[in-house]
Formats: structure tokens, sequence, C-alpha cells
């Protein structure tokens, strides 16, 4: 059996919070920490992408909390 074309990677769901609201500043979400792009293009994203994605979440947070 081969593995899947998702490089073994499952799919994951999305960090959206329900907490909506761009920072104008730096263009990303402060409920999920993504930008307007990385959100409205989630759904194409594969898991592989998403899981970057994700991984990049908490220095973008980390970054921001500092200079605040």
């Amino acid at each position: 059996m081969t593995a899947p074309a998702t490089g073994g990677l499952r799919d994951v769901e999305s960090p959206c919070v329900r907490i909506c609201m761009i920072d104008p500043g730096h263009d990303f979400c402060v409920g999920c920490w993504r930008t307007l792009r990385e959100i409205s293009d989630w759904h194409r994203y594969t898991p592989a992408q998403k899981h970057a994605l994700l991984a990049r979440l908490p220095d973008r947070r980390a970054a921001h909390s500092i200079n605040n």
C-alpha cells in the first residue's frame, strides 16, 4: 500500500477561534493569527501546507505580543 499524496499528514481543522478582527497594522487576524490571504486560501491548502502554517502562528503571535 502506498502513502497518501498528502505525505502521510492528516488534514487539520481551521485554527479559527471566532474572534475575527484584522489588525490593520499587521494584516492578520488577532484571533487566529492568519493573514486574510491565509484565511481565504485555507480550504485550498494541502495538509502539509496547513501544518506548516500552524507551526508559524505561535511565532507570529509572540512577535506581535512583544511589539505591543
